[in-house]
C-alpha cells in the first residue's frame, strides 16, 4: 500500500527526533519503482539516502540519489534544497569537500530565497562540515556557530545537539580544548534525548578527544570503549576505525604499548577495507608505540609510511602531526639539527592551519633542538609557551615545555651566555660580558660580600682588583653607583 503524505509527514517528524532506525523500519522501498520526480518519490529517495550514508553504505547512498545528482534543475523547487543538501552530504561523505560545500551554498541560497528556515540550518551546518574537511577550521566554526543560533531560535533540540556536536570537534582541532568539553557535554545532554545512538557515539568519541589532550585518559578510554561497541553493533566500519584509532592513542599516553599495538592493528584492517582517509594518523599512533619502546628503527619507518599517505591525501593536519612525532625521535636520538629541520616545516603548517595546541607542541619540541645553537630563540619560545599555557590542564603540553626549560638550565653557563649575546659584536666584548654576568652571579649568591664572591668563583682578591681596571666597578656591581673618586 502507497505511504500517504500523512506517513511522509510522520517520517520528517521521526527525522527531527534522531529516530532513523525507526525511519528505516517504516520508509517502504516503493521509490524504487515510482517515477524519479514526484514529489513523493523524491522526498523518500532523500530519506533511504540519509539512512544509506549514516551507515557508510556509499554505493547505495549514489543510487538512491542518482537521478538528482545530475539533474538537479529538473527537481521541483520546493524541494530542490533538500535535495541540494543530501547531495552535499553525499560528496561530504565520499571526501569530496569542495563539492559538497558548492552545493551547501546553493542550498542556502535556495533557502534564503524560499524562506525556508528548516533547511536554511541544516545547509549552514554542512557548509561548515565542509570547511571542516578542507582544514579551514576558522570558518568551519563560524559556520557551525552559525547554525547553532539557527537551531536554537526554531526549538529544534535535536538539531542544535547536532550542530554543538560539530562545533565540538572543530573545537577540539583548533586546539580551544577546555570550550570543546564544554561544547561536546551539553552535545551529549541533548542527545541523551534523542534517539540518535550513532551521533552520541560520535559525539563521545570527541569528548574523549578532549579530555586526551586534558590529561583524563582513563576517562577518555571509558567514552572510547563505549562508542566503539555502539559502531560495532551498527557494522559502520569508518567510525569503528577511528574509534580503535583514537583508543590506540588513549593506550599509548596510558603506556599500555602491547594492548595499543593490537588496537592499531585492528584499526589498520578496517581501515583499509573502509578506504579511510586517516590511515596516516594509525602509522604515527603505532610510530609512537616505538617510540615508548625505544625501537627507533621501527618508529622512523613507521612514520617514513605515515608520511607518505599524509602527502598522498594531502591532509595538513597529519602531515603536522608526522612530522611532529619526527621531530620527537630524532631529539630522543640527540639528532637535534634533523629535529629542528623537520619541526620548522611542522611549524609552519600548524600556524598555517591555526591549530594553536599543536603549534605551542611543536615549539616545546623545536625549543628543545635549537636550545644549542640559539639559546635566544630557545627562550623566547619556551616563554611564548608559558605564557600561552597559564594556569590551562594541558599536562602533556606543560611536560614537554618544562622539558625543553631544562634543556636550557642545562647548557655551560659560558656556552649560553656568549651565544645568548645578540649585542655583543667581539669575542673579547663577549668575554668582558661574561664576567659582568659572573661576578654579579657570585655577588648576588655573596648578599653583597665581595671577598666571598671572590671565593665563588675560585679566584683572589687581587684577581677582582685587576678586574676592575678593566670593567668599572658600577658594571662589577650592578646597582650601584660610582663615587666621585672613581669619576
Amino acid at each position: 500500500m502507497p505511504t500517504t503524505t500523512l506517513d511522509l509527514g510522520t517520517l520528517e517528524d521521526l527525522r527531527e527526533s534522531g529516530d532513523y532506525p525507526r525511519i528505516a523500519s517504516l520508509l517502504p522501498d516503493d521509490w524504487r519503482r515510482a517515477p524519479d520526480f514526484e514529489e513523493s518519490t523524491i522526498r523518500k529517495r532523500v530519506l533511504a539516502a540519509e539512512l544509506c550514508g549514516r551507515a557508510g553504505k556509499l554505493d547505495e547512498m549514489e543510487a538512491a540519489l542518482a537521478p538528482y545528482l545530475d539533474s538537479i534543475d529538473r527537481v521541483p523547487f520546493g524541494l530542490s534544497a533538500r535535495v541540494l543538501v543530501t547531495s552535499a552530504v553525499y560528496h561530504y561523505r565520499r571526501n569530496e569537500p569542495s563539492e559538497a560545500l558548492r552545493l551547501a551554498s546553493l542550498a542556502r541560497t535556495v533557502a534564503l530565497v524560499r524562506e525556508d528556515e528548516l533547511i536554511l540550518g541544516e545547509a549552514v551546518q554542512l557548509q561548515g562540515q565542509a570547511h571542516w574537511s578542507l582544514e579551514r577550521w576558522t570558518e568551519a566554526a563560524s559556520a557551525f556557530e552559525e547554525a547553532i543560533d539557527i537551531y536554537a531560535g526554531q526549538s529544534r533540540s535535536y538539531r542544535l545537539g547536532l550542530a554543538y556536536l560539530y562545533l565540538g570537534a572543530v573545537l577540539n582541532r583548533m586546539g580551544r580544548v577546555e570550550e570543546a568539553r564544554t561544547t561536546l557535554e551539553r552535545c551529549v545532554k541533548i542527545l541523551l534525548k534523542s534517539q540518535d545512538d550513532y551521533s552520541l557515539a560520535v559525539a563521545r568519541v570527541n569528548v574523549a578527544l578532549a579530555l586526551n589532550v586534558m590529561g583524563e585518559y582513563e576517562t577518555a578510554l571509558k567514552y572510547l570503549e563505549f562508542a566503539h561497541r555502539t559502531f560495532e553493533e551498527m557494522k559502520h566500519e569508518q567510525y569503528a576505525y577511528l574509534a580503535l584509532n583514537n583508543i590506540a592513542a588513549t593506550l599509548v599516553s596510558l603506556k599500555e604499548y602491547d594492548r595499543a599495538e593490537n588496537y592499531v592493528k585492528s584499526a589498520l584492517d578496517i581501515g583499509v577495507r573502509a578506504r579511510s582517509t586517516q590511515i596516516a594518523s594509525t602509522y604515527e599512533i603505532r610510530s609512537r608505540v616505538h617510540l615508548g619502546r625505544r625501537e627507533w628503527e621501527r618508529a622512523e619507518k613507521s612514520l617514513s609510511t605515515a608520511s607518505e599517505i599524509a602527502e598522498q591525501a594531502n591532509s595538513q593536519s597529519q602531515k603536522v602531526e608526522v612530522r611532529r612525532t619526527l621531530g620527537r625521535l630524532y631529539l630522543a636520538q640527540n639528532r637535534d639539527e634533523e629535529a629542528a629541520t623537520v619541526l620548522w616545516k611542522a611549524l609552519d603548517i600548524a600556524q598555517e592551519l591555526r591549530s594553536s595546541l599543536i603549534e605551542l607542541e611543536v615549539k616545546a619540541l623545536l625549543a628543545q633542538a635549537i636550545c644549542g645553537s640559539s639559546p635566544v630563540e630557545a627562550c623566547k619560545m619556551i616563554s611564548d609557551i608559558e605564557s600561552a599555557l597559564g594556569s590551562r590542564p594541558l599536562p602533556e603540553l606543560r611536560k614537554e615545555a618544562q622539558n625543553a626549560r631544562r634543556r636550557i638550565n642545562a647548557l655551560d653557563q659560558e656556552h649560553y651566555f656568549i651565544l645568548s649575546d645578540a649585542q655583543v659584536p667581539l669575542l673579547a666584548e663577549a668575554k668582558i660580558s661574561l664576567l659582568k654576568w659572573l661576578w654579579a652571579r657570585a655577588l648576588y649568591k655573596a648578599k653583597g660580600n665581595s671577598r666571598d664572591a671572590a671565593a665563588i668563583l675560585g679566584v683572589t682578591p687581587t684577581y677582582i682588583r685587576k678586574l676592575t681596571k678593566v670593567i668599572p666597578r658600577d658594571l662589577l656591581r650592578p646597582g650601584r653607583k660610582r663615587s666621585k673618586r672613581l669619576e
